[in-house]
């Protein structure tokens, strides 16, 4: 009788015991899947932000450029308007 309770007490410690193993091998298994997936999620948007930077990068070099033209057409408008400026002082003083 001694002998089957133990055997019992032992039986039942070993399939909590596997029950418990078994619990958290599900759970390791569900949260590492869970993690995959986000990692996955994650560096299919780390690939596309690096593209946005890339297009937006170029993007910033074109408008530099066009932001150099237009300051280099501001100029030449600025140089004009002071000839046109001291050709009319120019005139005024003669009459």
């Amino acid at each position: 009788m001694v002998i089957s309770t133990t055997v019992i007490g032992c039986t039942s410690a070993v399939i909590a015991l596997g029950g418990f193993l078994f619990t958290r091998y599900r759970e390791y298994k569900m949260d590492s899947s869970v993690l995959y997936k986000r990692i996955s999620d994650l560096e299919a948007e780390q690939r596309l932000l690096k593209q946005q930077i890339d297009s937006m990068s170029k993007d910033q070099v074109h408008f530099e450029a066009e932001l150099k033209s237009v300051q280099n057409r501001l100029l030449d408008i600025d140089v004009k308007l002071s000839r046109i400026l001291t050709l009319l002082e120019v005139k005024n003083e003669k009459h």
